[in-house]
């Protein structure tokens, strides 16, 4: 009788684009190596666009490890160990739950098979060595982040309102966003002269969320923040500092 597997393919957003990462790619592998070890495929598990930093919002996974305890097939193939785990908790603690149901993990890429206690050992320090990977990466980008906010930046994305001034393939500053910039300042007129924020999202066609992430973000008075701190921003101001504070009073 032929070893019934299970597929899980993963990428996340800034992946896709990537040789090699995408979930066709990944499928065609795995397919590959199925056929070479004559494995019957029970069902391909697919998360697109999710992050790997933790199994909480991959559906298609917990539903393969949900059915994984019906017994439906034997083991579980991925490319490479990190479309499944990246932190080192989550691994070893599925992995045990696998072995208790009998489900083996082959990793194709690392060529691990935790049907063997060298497989194991080596799946434990390979998911260390993912979770460092992330780690480091968490690290790189809260420096960045942190440098563009010693430089009066916006240490992420553009709010609402303005959009980055790039010169040499380099964010070097920001412009105000004419078309956004009369919703802002307009959500900040009408709220200091006590309209309804209902009203509001009915003249601006936007949703309360977004009404209350306007009124309550001082970038829109020239100020940035992180981890935090605060200062003021290099970015021109859309409405003043006074007007800020009197819309703060009005919620």
């Amino acid at each position: 009788m032929k070893k019934r597997v299970a597929l899980y393919l993963r990428v996340s957003t800034d992946e896709q684009a990537k040789h090699g990462i995408s979930l066709e790619a990944q499928l065609k592998k795995l397919q590959d190596y199925c056929e070479f070890k004559d494995w019957e495929v029970f069902k391909v598990y697919k998360d697109e666009g999710i992050s790997g930093s933790s199994i909480k919002k991959r559906k298609a996974f917990k539903q393969m490890l949900e059915e994984s305890k019906e017994g439906k097939f034997s083991a579980i193939i991925v490319t490479k160990i990190d479309r499944a785990f990246r932190n080192t908790r989550d691994a070893l603690n599925i992995l045990e739950d696998l072995g208790i149901n009998k489900i083996d993990f082959v990793s194709v890429g690392e060529d691990i098979d935790t049907t063997t206690a060298m497989g194991k050992a080596m799946f434990t320090m390979v998911s260390a060595f993912a979770q460092l990977e992330r780690e480091m990466n968490v690290g790189r980008v809260k420096d960045v982040r942190q440098m563009r906010f010693d430089k009066g930046m916006f240490p992420a994305r553009s709010p609402f309102g303005y959009k980055p001034l790039i010169k040499d393939k380099k964010i070097v500053s920001f412009k105000i966003d004419r078309k956004q910039a009369e919703i802002v300042s307009g959500c900040f007129k009408m709220t200091s002269e006590g309209h309804s924020y209902s009203e509001i999202c009915k003249k601006y066609k936007i949703k309360p969320q977004s009404y209350y992430n306007i009124i309550k973000n001082k970038v829109y008075c020239g100020f940035i923040s992180f981890e935090g701190e605060e200062r003021k921003g290099i970015h021109s101001p859309i409405i003043s500092e006074e007007l800020y504070k009197k819309c703060q009073l009005k919620k």
